[in-house]
C-alpha cells in the first residue's frame, strides 16, 4: 500500500506536466497543423480520464502504477507525438511509440485474462493462457487503430497512413511492430511462469494483481 501511495504521487506530478505540455502542444498545433491534427490535439487531455474511470467502472483499487504507465504512453502518443508532431519530425517515433502499445496492450492482456479468470490465484498453467492473452488482446488493438486512422482519412483526407508516399507499407509496419512489442510481454510471461522471475513488465501486472486479486 506504501508503494502504491509513492506511485499516487508520482502519478499525479506526471499529470500536471501531461497537462502544461499539452496545453502548449494545443497552440503549437493550432498554429502549425492540420484540422485532423488539431482536433487530436483537443482530445488529447481527456486521455487523463481514461485510468480513473476504469478504476470507477470496474471498482477495482486503483494501481497507480498502471496508471502512470497508461498516462505516460498517452503522452508519448498523443502529445508528443500529434499535438508536437513528433510522428514527422522524429525518424522512427512511430514505429516507437506503436511498438509500446504492443507492450502497454499486451499488458491490459493479461489484467483482463486474470479479471476473466474465475480462480484468480497464479498458477504455473496461466503461463500459456495469459501470453496468448497478451498478444491477442495487443494485435487487436493495434488493427482497430489502423481500421481508425483509414476511416478518418475518408472523413478529412489526412492520410495518416501515409497511403500516398507509402502504400501499405507503413500500415503494415505498424501492425507488425505493435506485435513485436506484444512478444516482449510475452516473453516476460513465459520468463515469470517457468522460471519464477519476473521483470519489468510483469511487475507493472504484479503491482496490480496484489491489489485487487490476491
Amino acid at each position: 500500500m506504501e508503494k502504491n501511495q509513492r506511485y499516487q504521487k508520482i502519478n499525479r506530478g506526471f499529470m500536471v506536466l501531461y497537462l502544461l505540455v499539452c496545453l502548449w502542444g494545443i497552440i503549437d498545433s493550432f498554429l502549425h497543423s492540420t484540422p485532423y491534427y488539431m482536433g487530436l490535439s483537443l482530445l488529447s487531455p481527456l486521455f487523463l480520464l481514461i485510468p480513473p474511470l476504469f478504476w470507477k467502472i470496474t471498482r477495482l483499487k486503483p494501481a497507480y502504477l498502471i496508471s502512470l504507465t497508461i498516462n505516460l504512453f498517452s503522452f508519448l502518443a498523443f502529445v508528443i507525438g500529434i499535438a508536437f508532431r513528433g510522428y514527422g519530425r522524429f525518424p522512427f517515433y512511430d514505429k516507437v511509440v506503436h511498438t509500446l502499445s504492443g507492450v502497454v496492450f499486451g499488458l491490459l492482456g493479461v489484467i483482463f485474462y486474470y479479471l476473466m479468470k474465475k480462480d484468480r490465484s497464479i498458477v504455473p498453467r496461466d503461463g500459456i493462457f495469459a501470453g496468448y492473452f497478451a498478444v491477442s488482446f495487443a494485435c487487436t488493438i493495434g488493427m482497430l487503430w489502423e481500421v481508425w486512422e483509414y476511416s478518418m482519412d475518408f472523413i478529412f483526407h489526412s492520410d495518416p497512413q501515409h497511403a500516398l508516399t507509402t502504400g501499405v507499407h507503413d500500415t503494415m509496419q505498424d501492425m507488425i511492430v505493435c506485435l513485436i512489442g506484444s512478444l516482449f510481454v510475452l516473453f516476460s510471461v513465459w520468463r515469470y511462469y517457468h522460471k519464477g522471475k519476473a521483470g519489468p513488465m510483469m511487475r507493472i501486472f504484479l503491482d496490480f494483481y496484489e491489489l485487487n486479486l490476491k
